[in-house]
């Protein structure tokens, strides 16, 4: 049952997180419209996200269908595990839609900055389907080849809980104002008590929800893009789709090659992969604010030449930056003094430890700051809207850095821990892409934005 459910899960999961614009993509470009305060284009986007978030789950829908068969030759699964494993995988399949669209939300709700509704939104349905999944093993619902099923069962009824909970706070939760906003309703109150015309920057429209108040710059944007604005944010999907295929690309080889290396160094990669990925998890709070509040600030300082706007976002990007250099180097640090309690929390085969403690192991520590810092300059990255440059950095990483190193590792350094320097050297790639996007680029624009020069 465990060899089912790792292949369908790992497999489905793998599908669903390519889309991962739909959370860190939309938050940024909701964060964006909010920033500039330009509601008409939010709620475009808005409904934009909700479409492409069941379009994309209805295209991985048939993906993960069509799939179902080279995928159990590869994984070479055995006829009782099958059984078992092939109600679970349909069920998963008919799932992907709503994950998908739960994805959207999430990011939904990032983006109007209610980081701590879609934080309990996440949370609750995690803790739905604990519990769901406890009832089902606990209760005794179910045989030993319906076990999968019924788990199946309990995610789908946790997801759409979750998509019809979370549409109603998405209704119900909508963006702060921002001072902007604020500066523009005083505007407008002076305007009612002196009678006098209204600045030309000013503009009061209805929608059927409330009476907002708008940029006229920002409102003729909007409509002027409105014919781009689908092509647009496809286009920016499409890039992140390609940086997330190329990203599970290079572990998906990463594996294929620890794999040839045998049995024991397969545990050891598996090992480090769990730790490698725990730093992103820890860091991905940081990397989400750079997301939200760089979007919005940075819209902000584009609609205006004030210099404290650029401090702001500058500061913003320091604190964030320095936060997750903290949290990598702890845990180098912890990963470091705590090398042999780790392991044997794994394994206690010493072919296993053998490998681990042979560069590999010190190769783990090191990197991590490294890796901390990149996950935070992707959230900063989406906060600029650099999808496309985020696209080519991590192309241009895979094809000439990733791929002859891999190489390398494979018919000539044939170690382990080669395999961990082809990621390392990748991700060093991208950090560069990171510093020069968001210090030298997007830093200068806002200065050159303040000082009045473009």
């Amino acid at each position: 049952m465990q060899a089912g459910f790792a292949a369908v899960a790992t497999t489905a999961n793998t599908v669903c997180f390519l889309f991962n614009f739909l959370t860190d993509g939309v938050s940024a470009k909701l964060g964006k419209n909010a920033g500039a305060a330009d509601w008409v284009s939010l709620r475009k986007h808005v409904k934009l996200a909700l479409i492409c978030g069941l379009a994309g789950g209805t295209l991985a829908c048939s993906t993960l269908a069509v799939l179902k068969p080279p995928i159990t030759l590869l994984l070479n699964l055995q006829p009782e595990v099958l059984r078992g494993a092939t109600p679970y995988w349909w069920v998963r399949v008919a799932i992907t839609p709503l994950v998908l669209v739960n994805m959207s939300i999430s990011g939904i709700l990032q983006g109007f900055n209610r980081v701590t509704a879609a934080t309990m939104l996440i949370s609750g349905q995690a803790l739905l389907e604990i519990a769901g999944t406890l009832a089902v093993f606990l209760g005794g619902l179910g045989s030993h080849e319906t076990y999968l099923r019924n788990m199946g069962l309990v995610t789908l009824a946790s997801a759409f809980i979750s998509a019809c909970v979370g549409l109603l706070l998405v209704k119900l939760l909508p963006p702060p104002m921002t001072s902007a906003l604020d500066e523009r309703q005083e505007l407008l109150l002076a305007e009612d008590s002196a009678s006098t015309p209204l600045p030309a920057d000013v503009l009061l429209h209805t929608d059927e929800e409330a009476l907002v108040v708008g940029p006229v710059v920002a409102k003729a944007d909007s409509d002027t893009s409105n014919d781009n604005s689908l092509m647009g944010f496809l286009s920016d999907g499409a890039s992140m789709l390609v940086r997330s295929t190329l990203l599970q690309a290079t572990f998906f080889i990463a594996l294929a090659v620890a794999s040839r290396m045998g049995t024991a160094a397969l545990a050891a990669h598996q090992i480090v992969a769990q730790l490698w990925l725990l730093t992103s998890y820890v860091t991905d709070g940081f990397a989400v604010a750079g997301t939200v509040l760089g979007s919005r600030l940075s819209h902000q300082r584009l609609d205006s030449t004030n210099s404290s706007d650029t401090r702001s976002l500058q500061v913003l990007c320091n604190r964030i930056l320095s936060s997750g250099l903290a949290i990598g180097t702890f845990c180098g640090f912890g990963f470091f003094v705590a090398e042999d309690w780790l392991i044997s929390l794994f394994t206690k085969a010493d072919v296993t430890i053998d490998i681990l403690h042979n560069h590999l192991w010190s190769l783990l520590c090191v990197v991590q700051p490294l890796n901390s810092l990149v996950f935070v300059y992707d959230g900063l990255l989406y906060a600029s809207q650099s999808f496309a440059f985020t696209r080519n950095v991590m192309l241009v990483g895979f094809c000439l850095v990733f791929c002859p190193m891999i190489t390398v590792a494979q018919y000539t350094v044939k170690a382990l821990w080669g395999v961990w320097v082809a990621k390392a050297a990748l991700n060093l790639c991208r950090l560069l892409g990171g510093m020069y996007r968001i210090h030298i680029w997007w830093f200068q624009t806002a200065e050159s934005l303040s000082n009045g020069t473009v």
